[in-house]
């Protein structure tokens, strides 16, 4: 096969090449005869078995003997030139005639010295002999060589095959019926694909036959080539006519065809040769005539070997042999197919298993029909306006044809989509050829296309055009094939010969006239011809179908049922979904071709007319809409005749003598024509100025013809059509099974196989196209809901948009016209009822002022008639400067009044004018808009939202579900609750862009607005705001209009130099000028204001109606919920989900960002305003958090008064421009310090030259540190925090600030109770260790004693022994080598003689250790790389995918595991194989690498996140513990209950029992070994190791202690206790640690457990996240020291070097952590050190000059460097960082309760509570009481019993002071340091008052008055225990007294005092 097919390649390919090669590079007889081979290869089978033998075979020899001839000519020719001395002195010279008959042959004399000629005469000759032998020897190898013998072993072989055939014949079961079936449809699939392709090969050779025929015909039009050019419009017309050709006809047809254009190229290769141009020269009528072109240039004697192309024709010259040859070979080709389809026709006859389907497909196919039954089919699905009606009537029939009917026809309605395209464009073939008239007319002007125009403006103006266009049609292409053949005759190279005018009439004007390349006008021109072949082939076949339709057979119609739901074919519904989308859009098309006829090119009248007759369609379908519609298509039949009418105009006054006419009929000028639009144009300008109205033509006949019936039904709003119900396109059969070359493959089958037949299975491709039909449904659904949303947003806004562009174009162009369209919109934005009316005039307006600027610039107005010459001033009458007067409005040139009015002189036009277009534009598309969501609604029967929102189902309702709800309400009422904060935030925009003395009113209004603070006395004053905003936007207006110029007055602060008013002041005060008028585009931001505060107003209405209260929830600043009432939004602080996460963010964490931002605003400008910013927000640093825990009035009070002070700045500022931009040279001149101090810069550009400012180095302006940008950014966030204020979120946030308020000192309790649990734990493990040396100790005594007693007996017993032989006699060989080797051998001997026994002992631990086997960790990063590493990707892959599959599954027991193991044996070889195909597959090893390092990079991040996780579990633990109680606390505030400890007791398990004997002994000396030490249990540092927890030890939550008196056990053990050192630390009773209380807790909560499931579900990246922020605050004290040394490190001074001493030597040592008042330090330091580095920024002092600072720049001893007082740039940044460092720490010490350990919080939150209640007992202390109460409260909801008034109160006291004591034992190691230094006189005084308590708790007795003075408060109490507690070891402790609360905790002779 590869060798038939490289034969092919070289015979079909290289050989024509070679012969082509060898007949152009070689112009003699001898290329000649190769071209004669070349005109024979195409009719000649190509090379095969058969062939090579035949006539194929012989041609190639004949070809290789040629070309061996050829050679040896020239070989024989050279050697007798060379060797016969008389055969060159015969040939002569280079002309001689010899010579050149030699030449002429191809023999000649070889120049040696011109070696290229002389090789491109031989090798064509040589190649040609190469190729074809090559040829001709693979050819003959085709050819088997067989001898006898091999044939009859094939035919032997044969026989087994033939007989397998014959048993496949005569299946013998049903399966072999399946299988012969199989087969002879799979024979029949190949032979139907073979007769398709045969057919597609005939159907292209067709059509590029007849192209190929109008291409030679029109390359080079002559007498040669008319030939084609007449058989090709001959064939056109047969086939439009519908005329049979046989198929004989049609072989005889191209056989002549190639015969004539064999002959024509060989005449065309023979005029090559000299001799015959001799005859004949080019230039000769006869050789013009035949288009006979001499390629060749004539022949020079000096050189006649060189070949030179003559390169002075044009292109088609050189083409037309091209085409020439190509049209041969292809007919050739084509004859040999038609063959080929002959006989295998004849053998498919012939056939029995193919019966006649491949015929029948190749008559069905052919292109020339035979008999009526074609014609009728191929007129039958015509697809007419006329017709369509009818088809769709009876399209939901049943039609039962009685009477015969061949299954022929039925099959055969069944088209392929490209047939019914073609009928398609059939049956529209007059709307072709109608547009190709006016093209045709258009692209070539002249007298007979202006017959084509006129005939096609008459057709479309018939009201039958379609039946007027048909019987035209043979009138049509007669006349079409006269102007192309007038064209061709004119074309041809006969310009001498032929006329130029007949008579009068020059033939140019008729179109006669030959072009630079005659076949492209000629190709164009048959283009168009074709349109009217299509339309005659139509009516040709409609006549035809109405002479020959057979009579109609009696029919039966029933209507169908289920014909409604018959799905549509794709073709079908694609052409309905392109109907409808032209009915809808084309009418925007014709809208866009008004605007470019009316501005295309120079402006003249017809345009403006066009432009008249579009804004009178838009004015009324703007006004009116329902009469618009009933005069629309009266407005596109006035729109046709006025384009008709302008186009025959301006064609015809194209003529000559036209403009004479024109002049001599109206009278009218060259000039007024022009305007008119009647003037001559070039060649260019013609065509486009006649396109362009001959285009729009074409689109308004369209839209009046075709889409105006379906643009009015689908704009009707009184009757709406309900939405149509989808049915999805099915395709058609052949489609479905997915080839349409092979419709009837099915069919084909035998009748016998019911079951293929009964079945279509839809093939793959079937699939794929329904489900791309689903997919575009999809699509469009998606598109529809896009659609409906962007209508419903333009809905909203569209109105905001029109006013805000068309005052903007009003500022772009100030004059007096827009001054009505500003004054319009100022009033109907505040007043909404005339928002409707001002839209209606705007549109009036908009299309007065276009229409007066259209025709302004026509020429015949002249400006210059009438424009005013002012008369310059003298320099004494007016105060403008010289160069001020020349460029002054008045005196600069000629003043033209129009444009005051707005009305001037502008090129190009569309620029000019296409503001006012768009915003015409804007104002129709509003209109549309709104009409088109009430076409919606009406369909759909939807009624108008009562809000104006875009989502209807967001509410508030939904606010708080999730963030796509939160998001949807805030899109719909973002304005609707922040629109009064927008309103003040433009407010100060206006202030910032402008900078004038307009804006300080602007400045006075928000001021006013500000102090009302109520929302409700706001709302009453709005209204006067928005009328005071629209008419000083009017005010504003027209100072810029100013008045007249052409009046030539100037102003009045113009009239005298005395004025003192300059430019700067003038601009300054924003009054008129005609020198510098005021910047009108300045106003939009007050516009943008008024449209601010208009909303704004209609949201104030909006808050009193129910359906916006309901939908968007209510506006009201008054939050104060009544006592018990539950606060309407939920609680967020515990966060369940994104949106609560982000409520976290704003509501709670956006307060510290505004005071960042305060900071950065007043850090950022060196000014005195800045100070106050920086001051303002320290006091907000160190006591924010208290102001948010206050109550709202509160709260808003002071943040009022902040955000007055940033709108004082931004007035004042506004204020001091004056000094900035007017009288800057004077203050820099002479006040430079009022310039630093304020920071004064003018921020308006326009004032003065800054480069002209920056000359004086000493007084620079701070041009990057002036504006109020940062003023305006604060005062957003300050309003936005406001807002945050005023939210019921934001009382969430404030009771969980008031419940970590009350956990201030929590924290302590939990460091403290985890340090005591460490060193227990240590402990613990120390004595275990002690007890089980001692048990080793024990042991080894033992074995030791027990090895020494067997050593004595094993002695005694050996010495006997020894000498005794064996009883048998014999000596046992191992008994001798080991009593030789004895003692090195003996196993027992070498461990006893190293004493090894004594250790040999099971380890205790071992014993107690246990018996289950921890799981396997997960394998971490690492391990997987490794293992990776070791194996491959894939295996690691499948070992972690193993792992999460247990992990997932979480299987208990060792049966899982077994599983596990017992699966994974099978898969090893699994896996070998696997990991064999990896290897050779490398795109399955790059995905495996890729998940590799995905899932290593997952390893990595969860590994580091577990890490961290175990790094910081203490202090996890503890911040759950503190979030569980803060939430019990939340809880109960905001229930309004009581606060007291007691309420979180029922959070935890009751504690254990207690201990007794030693333990007890031991806690007590405990203490005591602590207080002889001088420190306390809590400055001992934690481990990190928490330890086993004592079930036996109380245990408490730290809020109470649960202590109990107990005894002690006998005086040796007390003593016993007392002297070991190592019960240091083991207390008495323990508060219970973080993760103790976790354990133990049992109450759970939803919420809680819902927060941790959000946090448990989110990804691992955001877990390590978190992860790193818990590490970050566990440790957050080194991250403020790092950043504290940092600042040091980046500007080290003085004044910074405090503060890192203070870190070394205060804070790192101090044990466990600094104190608040080492953190309070640091922050106040830093903020003073900011204050004083603020100070010190000013320019005024003396070492901040500029030169000062460039002479010390390089200095490093430079005082103010060395003191941190230096000007920098930088100089707060980093400080800036340490302060939200320090305050980050501070905020998490709150969090965490670490931050205030001096005061019990509970009892600080009751104090003011029970303040009342002590002013009574005081007043009843003063009178005797005798009672006793018979119990108290604990506040746990334990009761004490109270023997007597006194001890009553002594067991209060305690109780009451008992966790402060807890508290202070944790303390930090603090008081005892610091109580150790107070005076014994206050030591003293103390215990005096706790002797006289002590006497008090021993009587018993006493006075109630005298008890009560004389019993200490807690805290006396506490500060002297603690105070005896730091005593040193000696000291008495028999003497110090104890109250209650002390004796519960230690007994009372441990209570001592030291003297």
């Amino acid at each position: 096969m590869e060798l038939r097919a490289l034969c092919g390649a070289l015979y079909w390919l290289v050989l024509p090449l070679s012969l082509l090669a060898a007949c152009v590079f070689r112009f003699n007889a001898l290329s000649l005869v190769y071209l004669l081979y070349l005109l024979l290869l195409p009719w000649f089978l190509g090379p095969t078995e058969h062939t090579i033998k035949g006539h194929t075979g012989r041609l190639l020899q004949a070809l290789l003997g040629t070309s061996i001839l050829f050679l040896t000519a020239h070989l024989v020719f050279q050697i007798c030139l060379y060797t016969v001395p008389d055969l060159s002195q015969l040939l002569g010279q280079n002309c001689s005639t010899w010579e050149t008959l030699a030449r002429h042959i191809g023999v000649t004399r070889l120049d040696l010295n011109d070696i290229p000629n002389s090789v491109r005469l031989v090798a064509p000759d040589l190649g040609i002999l190469l190729v074809s032998a090559v040829c001709l020897g693979l050819g003959r190898r085709l050819v088997p060589k067989d001898s006898a013998a091999a044939r009859v072993r094939r035919l032997q072989s044969l026989e087994p095959l033939e007989q397998e055939e014959e048993d496949l014949e005569r299946p013998a079961g049903q399966g072999a019926a399946e299988e012969v079936g199989s087969a002879k449809r799979k024979g029949l699939l190949a032979a139907t694909l073979r007769v398709r392709a045969h057919w597609l090969l005939l159907a292209v050779g067709k059509c590029l036959v007849i192209l190929l025929l109008a291409l030679a015909g029109i390359a080079l039009p002559s007498a040669f080539s008319s030939v084609y050019y007449l058989l090709f419009v001959g064939i056109c017309t047969w086939w439009a006519c519908h005329f049979p050709i046989s198929h004989v006809g049609f072989n005889t047809l191209c056989i002549m065809v190639g015969v004539f254009a064999a002959g024509h190229l060989l005449c065309i290769y023979s005029y090559q040769a000299p001799f015959i141009q001799g005859l004949f020269p080019p230039a000769s009528i006869w050789a013009r005539v035949f288009g006979l072109k001499a390629f060749i240039l004539p022949l020079n004697c000096t050189n006649p070997h060189a070949l030179l192309l003559d390169t002075s024709h044009p292109w088609p010259v050189y083409m037309n042999p091209g085409v020439l040859l190509l049209l041969y070979f292809t007919v050739a080709s084509l004859l040999k197919l038609r063959k080929l389809d002959s006989s295998e026709r004849d053998k498919a006859e012939a056939s029995a298993v193919v019966a006649s389907e491949p015929q029948d497909e190749l008559v069905e196919l052919e292109s020339w029909p035979r008999e009526g039954a074609h014609l009728a089919e191929d007129t039958e699905r015509m697809l007419s306006p006329d017709t369509e009606a009818s088809t769709a009537d009876t399209e939901n029939c049943t039609v039962h044809v009685i009477g015969p009917v061949s299954k022929k026809p039925e099959r055969r309605r069944q088209r392929l989509p490209l047939h019914a395209l073609g009928h398609v464009i059939m049956n529209q073939s007059y709307v072709c050829a109608l547009i190709a008239m006016m093209v045709w007319s258009i692209t070539y002007h002249s007298w007979l296309t202006f017959v084509l125009l006129l005939w096609a403006c008459l057709i479309w103006i018939v009201r039958s055009r379609h039946h007027f266009a048909m019987l035209c049609s043979p009138f049509l292409l007669l006349y079409g094939l006269a102007l192309c053949s007038l064209q061709y005759v004119w074309g041809m190279d006969l310009e001498p010969e032929l006329p130029t005018r007949v008579g009068f009439m020059s033939l140019e004007q008729l179109g006669l006239v030959r072009t630079k390349y005659p076949c492209l006008d000629l190709g164009a021109k048959l283009l168009y011809t074709l349109t009217f072949w299509l339309l005659l082939r139509q009516f040709v076949q409609e006549k035809l179908l109405k002479c020959r339709r057979p009579p109609a057979p009696l029919l039966e119609v029933t209507v169908s049922d289920a014909e409604p739901g018959r799905p549509r074919s794709v073709l079908k519904f694609l052409g309905e979904l392109l109907t409808d989308l032209y009915a809808k859009y084309w009418i925007y098309v014709c809208a866009g071709m008004f605007i470019v006829v009316s501005f295309a090119g120079r402006l003249v009248v017809y345009k403006i007319v066009y432009m008249l007759l579009f804004l009178l369609c838009l004015i009324v379908f703007q006004v009116y809409y329902s009469l618009w519609r009933k005069l629309l298509k009266g407005f596109w039949w006035l729109v046709v005749a006025y384009t008709m009418l302008v186009l025959i105009a301006v064609y015809t006054f194209q003529f000559e003598d036209f403009p004479m006419y024109w002049r001599n009929l109206t009278g009218l000028t060259d000039q007024q024509l022009g305007d008119l639009g009647l003037e001559q144009f070039s060649v260019s300008e013609l065509f486009s100025s006649i396109l362009i109205p001959g285009f729009f033509l074409l689109a308004c006949i369209l839209q009046l013809h075709y889409f105006h019936r379906p643009f009015m039904r689908i704009t009707d709003l009184e009757h709406v059509a309900p939405p149509e119900t989808r049915s999805l396109p099915a395709p058609r059969c052949e489609e479905a099974r997915g080839s349409h070359l092979l419709p009837h493959a099915e069919e084909e089958a035998e009748p016998g196989d019911s079951d293929s037949a009964s079945e279509v299975v839809p093939s793959k491709w079937g699939l794929v196209l329904e489900r791309l039909v689903v997919l575009g449904w999809t699509f469009s659904d998606i598109l529809t809901r896009g659609q409906v949303f962007v209508r419903r947003l333009l809905e909203l806004h569209i109105l905001k948009l029109v006013a805000l562009y068309t005052v903007w174009v009003a500022l772009q162009e100030v004059s007096v016209m827009n001054f009505l369209l500003v004054a319009l919109w100022a009033f109907a934005l505040p007043y909404c009822r005339f928002r409707h009316m001002a839209s209606c005039l705007c549109t009036i307006w908009v299309c007065i002022i276009i229409v007066c600027k259209m025709l302004y610039q026509l020429k015949a107005v002249d400006p210059r008639e009438y424009s005013s010459n002012c008369t310059q001033p003298q320099l004494n009458d007016t105060n403008l400067l010289g160069s001020e007067v020349k460029n002054s409005t008045l005196y600069q040139g000629p003043v033209d009044p129009a444009n005051w009015f707005g009305i001037r002189k502008g090129f190009p036009n569309l620029g000019y004018i296409q503001n006012h277009l768009l915003v015409l534009m804007l104002l129709v598309f509003e209109a549309i808009v709104y009409r088109r969501q009430e076409y919606y609604r009406k369909q759909y029967q939807l009624v108008l939202p009562a809000t104006q929102t875009l989502f209807e189902e967001a509410s508030r309702e939904h606010l708080d579900r999730s963030l796509v709800s939160c998001a949807k309400y805030f899109i719909n009422y973002f304005y609707y609750k922040f629109g009064l904060e927008v309103c003040f935030l433009m407010t100060v925009n206006v202030i910032g862009q402008r900078m004038n003395f307009m804006v300080i009113l602007h400045g006075c209004w928000l001021v006013v607005i500000l102090t009302r603070r109520r929302r409700a006395a706001i709302a009453r004053l709005w209204p006067k705001y928005c009328l005071f905003l629209a008419l000083f936007l009017l005010y504003q207006y027209l100072l810029c209009v100013g008045i007249p110029p052409a009046l030539c007055i100037d102003y009045p602060w113009r009239w005298s130099r005395s004025i003192p008013m300059n430019s700067a002041l003038i601009k300054w005060m924003y009054l008129p000028d005609f020198y510098m008028a005021p910047n009108s585009t300045n106003l939009i931001s007050d516009f943008l204001l008024l449209l601010c505060a208009s909303q704004q107003w209609q949201v104030f209405a909006a808050e009193r109606t129910e359906e916006w209260l309901r939908a968007a929830g209510e506006n009201t600043d008054q939050l104060e919920l009544a006592r018990g009432r539950p606060n309407p939004v939920p609680n967020f602080i515990n966060c369940r989900s994104y949106l609560d996460m982000l409520k976290v963010v704003v509501f709670r964490y956006y307060f510290w960002l505004v005071l960042v931002v305060v900071f950065i605003t007043g850090a950022t400008r060196i000014s005195i305003f800045g100070l106050g910013y920086l001051l303002a927000c320290f006091y907000l640093l160190l006591f924010g958090t208290a102001m948010l825990r206050k109550p709202v009035k509160a709260r808003l009070m002071l943040w009022d008064c902040l955000i007055l002070y940033n709108v004082t700045v931004i007035i004042s500022k506004n204020m001091l421009s004056l000094l900035s931009c007017v009288f800057v040279q004077q203050m820099q001149s002479n006040f430079c310090w009022v310039i630093q101090l304020f920071s004064l810069v003018c921020t308006v550009k326009g004032y003065y030259d800054p480069k002209e400012m920056g000359k004086d180095q000493d007084c620079l302006l701070p041009m990057e540190e002036a504006g109020i940008i940062w003023d305006s950014i604060c005062f957003f966030f300050l309003l936005l925090q406001r807002r945050v204020f005023l939210s019921y979120y934001f009382l969430h946030v404030m009771t969980e600030l008031q419940a970590s308020a009350l956990q201030a000192s929590r924290g302590f309790a939990l460091y403290k109770a985890r340090t005591l649990k460490s060193m227990r734990s240590h402990r613990h493990a120390e004595e275990k260790s002690l007890a089980q040396l001692k048990r080793q100790m024990e042991r080894i005594r033992a074995k030791q004693e027990k090895y020494h007693l067997g050593q004595r007996r094993s002695d005694s017993a050996e010495a006997p022994d020894e000498d005794q032989p064996e009883p048998s006699g014999e000596k046992d060989p191992s008994r001798q080598r080991k009593n030789w080797w004895r003692p090195w051998l003996d196993h027992a001997a070498v461990l006893h003689s190293g004493e090894y026994f004594l250790f040999e002992s099971d380890s205790e631990e071992e014993e107690e250790a246990s018996l289950e086997e921890q799981k396997p960790a997960k394998q971490s990063a690492f391990q997987l790389a490794y293992q990776a590493w070791v194996t491959n990707t894939k295996s690691a892959l499948k070992e972690r995918q193993r792992q999460d599959q247990e992990d997932a599954e979480s299987p208990a027991g060792d049966d899982g595991d077994g599983d596990v193991c017992e699966a994974q044996v099978p898969e090893e070889p699994e896996d070998q194989e696997e990991e064999d195909t990896e290897r050779s597959n490398m795109v399955q090893r790059a995905l495996n690498m890729v998940r590799f390092l995905w899932v290593l990079c997952q390893a990595m991040v969860d590994g580091l996140t577990q890490w961290l996780h175990a790094f910081t579990k203490e202090h996890r633990d503890m911040s759950t513990v503190l979030w569980v109680e803060r939430y019990v606390l939340t809880q109960k505030l905001c229930q309004g209950d009581e606060v007291h400890s007691g309420v979180l007791d029922d959070l935890y398990q009751p504690a254990p029992g207690d201990e007794t004997g030693l333990q007890a002994a031991s806690t007590v000396d405990s203490h005591n070994s602590m207080a002889s030490s001088g420190c306390d249990g809590g400055d001992l540092l934690s481990s990190g190791a928490e330890g086993t927890d004592d079930t036996t030890s109380p245990l408490t939550t730290g809020y109470h202690s649960e202590e109990q008196i107990m005894a002690l056990g006998s005086q040796e053990d007390v003593e016993q206790i007392q002297g070991s050192q190592e019960l240091l630390v083991y207390p008495r009773n323990r508060i219970r640690t973080a993760s103790e209380l976790l354990s133990n807790r049992q109450k759970y909560f939803q919420e809680l457990e819902e927060s941790e499931q959000f946090y448990q579900s989110q990804n691992r990246f955001l877990k390590l996240l978190l992860a790193l922020y818990h590490f970050v605050a566990a440790h957050s004290e080194l991250l403020c020291y790092f950043i504290i040394i940092l600042n040091n490190m980046v500007s080290a001074s003085i004044i910074s070097l405090f503060l890192p001493i203070l870190v070394f030597l205060w804070a790192m040592l101090s044990i466990p952590r600094p104190s608040k008042r080492f953190w309070m330090t640091a922050i106040v330091f830093t903020e003073v050190v900011v204050v004083v580095k603020y100070l010190f920024q000013f320019g005024f002092f003396p070492w901040n000059s500029y030169s000062s600072l460039v002479r010390n720049d390089a200095k490093p001893f430079f005082p103010p460097r060395i003191l941190g007082l230096e000007k920098t740039d930088r100089y707060l940044k980093f400080d800036l960082v340490q302060l939200m460092a320090l305050f980050f720490h501070r905020s998490l010490l709150l969090c965490y309760g670490l931050w205030d350990h001096k005061e019990d919080a509970f009892a600080k939150w009751k104090r003011e509570a029970e303040r009342g209640e002590e002013e009574k007992r005081e007043a009843e202390a003063a009178e005797p009481a005798a009672e006793l109460p018979p119990v108290l409260d604990r506040g746990d909801g334990a009761e004490l019993p109270a023997a007597n008034g006194t001890e009553a109160e002594v067991v209060a006291a305690g109780l009451e002071l008992e966790p402060q004591l807890q508290e202070k034992g944790a303390g930090e190691g603090q008081k005892g340091s610091h109580l150790r230094f107070r005076k014994k006189k206050e030591k003293r005084r103390w215990t005096k008052k706790w002797k006289v308590a002590a006497t008090v708790a021993g009587g018993g007795g006493g006075g109630g008055e005298g008890r009560e003075e004389a019993q200490p408060s807690p805290e006396e109490a506490e500060v002297c225990w603690t105070q005896s507690q730091a005593l040193p070891p000696g000291c008495g402790t028999e003497h110090v007294p104890a109250t209650a609360g002390l004796l519960l905790r230690h007994p009372a002779h441990q209570v001592s005092s030291c003297y």
